[in-house]
């Protein structure tokens, strides 16, 4: 644009906008110095300028005719009808014109997901532009939820979702899967597709089911069974589904045409999979992984809970690649400490399993004269078969647990049981279960309760040489405790061989 048309624009919003104050918030004449002639007092009681007219002021908004926007949809080649109208082009000028923040936030997030439904499109043959469904559907937001309770990328009824294969739960819900929901949604449009051998009819089916679209047919007369031909039979919020699509394609094509540009390209982070049988603490994980809890629970959207459970077996838990090298080296210690305290480790993938010892939410600090902590053994795993007139509270008596940890092992909801129910239940060897409890009473002048790691890490230690390991600890967090301590040096004073260290283990300081 040349300077001169720039100013003339500029000029012409700024006279607009001044208008519309003037208009809008009166003025009232006076006769101040009526010897020097009238002059005018205006009193203006709204802003002077909105940030949205700021932005008028720096922003050009082209509004293109009709015949080049028309030219251009002839231009894009789409296996998807790309019908231009009055209507289509009211959709369009909400993209470019009224709602230009949205068109750029999908085009950052653009670069993350269309990898991924691009692979899928590709294995089951589908068009290329299904890919833009998902900016109409979520935004490109995976954990997206509508006010008809449909979620994920692809907003799935749960309804729909068990149909194809995802799950939810508690604790999950595969919905917000990116790559599991993108499998799916294939799926039903190409189930949708064979329908109606017309992918228009079959986006429409998408968004308000087969049912409302042979409906509409019907009442089309039969014999019409194009999306246009049936437009009004439709549901008000399927009539506007096909022009959003095209608004939308046309909007990501076109966006630097209308002056449209990302503030910040995002990418998808290179992942790699970690494999977990053990109940865990996503947060603690985050921070022996030296990452924010954020951004790997945003690799792992599906996970409604920051604890997961203790049942689950080889979950595949996303993580940044360039942590793996951390976890392939230390990943006994990592998945010690991000263990929850009110449930034992299991990790079923490792030889040497780590293992908490049962009933660890309140730690004991044990001095060098108290006995050293049992090795942790491996929990048995029992079943109680629920009797009538049980309840949690007695069942978690009498195996000397808590009802949050029956609860979460048997990914129970609520308090209720039912008679011949089959209740898992984790418990230590008796050697292991007698020596805890007999640290766990040592008299008090002999033990320190730590309410939690947190608070022993915090803790500072004067003059001490010996140190004794607790749940949770890894060298690293032990080095950070003394000041120009290293891991290499707790090894070497230690004779240390590998980073494993154990609950209760001696280990020399200084």
């Amino acid at each position: 644009m040349t300077c001169t048309k720039l100013f003339t624009v500029l000029a012409a919003v700024i006279c607009s906008i001044s208008a519309y104050h003037a208009e809008a918030a009166g003025y009232s004449r006076s006769h101040e110095n009526p010897s020097a002639g009238d002059s005018l007092k205006f009193k203006i009681d709204a802003p002077l300028l909105t940030p949205e007219e700021l932005a008028l002021l720096v922003e050009y908004i082209p509004n293109e005719p009709n015949e080049v926007i028309a030219d251009r949809l002839s231009c894009i080649e789409a296996t998807i009808p790309l019908a231009f109208n009055n209507y289509v082009r009211s959709f369009i000028d909400y993209f470019t014109i009224r709602n230009r923040k949205y068109t750029r936030t999908v085009l950052a997030r653009q670069n993350v997901y269309f990898p991924l439904f691009e692979k899928y499109l590709a294995k089951y043959n589908m068009p290329q532009d299904l890919k833009y469904l998902s900016i109409v559907e979520s935004s490109l937001y995976p954990k997206a939820v509508s006010h008809a309770g449909a979620v994920g990328l692809w907003q799935f009824m749960p309804g729909t979702g068990k149909d194809y294969g995802l799950s939810q739960n508690q604790y999950f819900d595969e919905r917000m899967d990116p790559e599991k929901s993108t499998e799916a949604a294939m799926k039903f449009l190409g189930r949708l597709y064979k329908m109606y051998d017309d992918w228009e009819l079959a986006l429409a089916a998408y968004n308000c089911g087969p049912g409302n679209v042979n409906k509409a047919i019907r009442k089309a007369g039969g014999g019409k069974k194009t999306f246009w031909e049936i437009f009004p039979y439709l549901p008000k919020e399927t009539r506007g589904y096909i022009p959003s699509m095209t608004a939308v394609i046309y909007a990501m094509k076109y966006a630097p045409d209308h002056n449209i540009f990302s503030d910040s390209i995002l990418y998808a982070t290179e992942v790699d999979t970690m494999l977990i049988s053990q109940s865990l603490d996503l947060e603690k994980l985050a921070a022996e992984l030296h990452m924010e809890s954020k951004a790997l629970l945003a690799l792992n959207p599906e996970i409604k809970k920051t604890v997961l459970p203790a049942h689950i077996r080889k979950y595949p838990l996303r993580i940044p690649a360039q942590q793996m090298a951390l976890v392939s080296k230390d990943r006994s210690c990592i998945l010690l400490a991000s263990a929850p305290v009110s449930a034992p480790a299991i990790d079923t993938n490792s030889e040497k399993a780590p293992v908490l010892l049962a009933s660890t939410k309140i730690q004991k600090e044990v001095p060098a004269s108290a006995p050293a902590a049992p090795p942790a053994s491996a929990p048995e795993t029992k079943t109680y078969l629920v009797q009538r007139g049980d309840n949690l509270i007695q069942i978690a008596a009498k195996y000397h647990v808590t009802v949050a940890q029956l609860k979460e092992w048997n990914n129970l909801s609520g308090s209720s049981i039912k008679s011949n129910q089959k209740l898992v239940v984790y418990q230590q060897g008796e050697e292991a279960a007698t020596a805890l409890l007999a640290i766990n009473t040592a008299a008090p002048e002999k033990a320190t309760v730590a309410t939690s790691r947190k608070a022993a890490t915090e803790r500072p230690i004067k003059d001490a040489s010996i140190y004794h390991v607790q749940p949770g600890d890894t060298l690293w967090t032990i080095s950070q405790r003394y000041k120009g301590m290293t891991v290499e040096q707790l090894k070497k004073l230690n004779k240390l061989k590998s980073n494993e260290i154990k609950p209760g283990q001696k280990l020399i300081v200084s």
